[in-house]
């Protein structure tokens, strides 16, 4: 318990800041005005959206990584690294264009990479799971393109923000969807989380306890890929932020993997800093949120592949 209320606390006070910074910040005491006065404009029309948005989809996609490095029991092998991600991205662009449901969309594109990299990778080891599924992630990012380069200029351009991951079009309104899918996740999470805890003992452990491999397993891909396409629909695709949210919360907490709900408190902690980030470095343009947490999560996986090269036998 005591790792969730130190994440917990530590979320509180990176919104917290959030909310303040900016091009302009604000004191404590215009903030705590304006959070109880229910007009202010820059609170509740700009920035205070942006965070609950962070929040929800930095949440998912923490609690996404986590349970599929333990579903894998890969480090590597999270939605962002593996296609998943890229995959829902492109399941968007196709329902657009379709004029179908975007979830839909996502939830198919999600599962369909996956899929594909499971099916290609099959008995080959997790270094060949994760390769193929960085082919499949570039395939899908490819095919996106296309279908951008053949949209029509006012909608490309929207659809570029939102490619490159971004809060910049947050409403009241947009994180609702959003933490609807999250709340469902969690409450699944939580339910079910005597055997999700067991992912990360193999496969002989889970049968000696009598955990169901089978349906352990149809169930964490189910939260994983609505997870991902939830997220995905409200912010964009964002690279590195599933992979780096679960380790980062082991190491600063101590938690024992899976780490679930650390893992989704370490997720809503980096993309509200990486939002606020955003926001600092360029306050007169849209610098989007996926190319900050690139930059914090590409550095991170060079450094993790050079301490576990031989481990993983890279």
């Amino acid at each position: 318990m005591r790792p969730v209320l130190t994440l917990l606390l530590a979320l509180l006070v990176v919104s917290v800041v959030a909310l303040a910074g900016g091009r302009d910040w604000l004191s404590p005491a215009e903030l705590w005005r304006g959070l109880w006065s229910g007009e202010d404009f820059v609170i509740h029309v700009l920035r205070g959206p942006r965070v609950l948005l962070a929040i929800g989809a930095g949440a998912s996609l923490g609690l996404a990584g986590a349970l599929m490095q333990g579903l894998t029991r890969n480090p590597l092998a999270t939605p962002d690294v593996i296609g998943l991600v890229q995959g829902a991205g492109l399941g968007h662009m196709l329902a657009l264009s379709a004029g179908l449901p975007l979830l839909t969309g996502e939830m198919l594109g999600a599962i369909c990479a996956l899929a594909v990299v499971s099916v290609l990778a099959r008995g080959q080891g997790p270094v060949a799971f994760v390769l193929y599924g960085i082919g499949t992630g570039a395939t899908a990012a490819a095919a996106t393109t296309v279908l951008l380069l053949r949209a029509p200029e006012a909608q490309a351009g929207q659809m570029m923000l939102w490619l490159s991951g971004s809060l910049a079009r947050a409403d009241p309104g947009t994180a609702g969807p959003l933490f609807a899918v999250l709340s469902g996740a969690v409450i699944v999470t939580v339910w079910q989380a005597h055997r999700l805890n067991t992912l990360w003992l193999g496969d002989d452990v889970m049968r000696g306890l009598g955990v169901g491999l089978g349906g352990v397993r149809l169930m964490s891909l189910a939260v994983v890929a609505l997870l991902t396409a939830g997220a995905t629909l409200a912010v964009g695709p964002v690279g590195f932020l599933a992979f780096t949210a679960a380790p980062l919360a082991r190491a600063v907490t101590g938690a024992q993997p899976p780490a679930l709900l650390p893992a989704a408190l370490m997720g809503a902690c980096l993309l509200t800093t990486a939002d606020l980030a955003a926001r600092l470095i360029a306050p007169l343009v849209t610098l989007p949120t996926g190319l900050v947490m690139t930059l914090i999560g590409a550095p991170y996986l060079i450094w993790f592949l050079a301490r576990e090269k031989r481990r993983l036998a890279l």
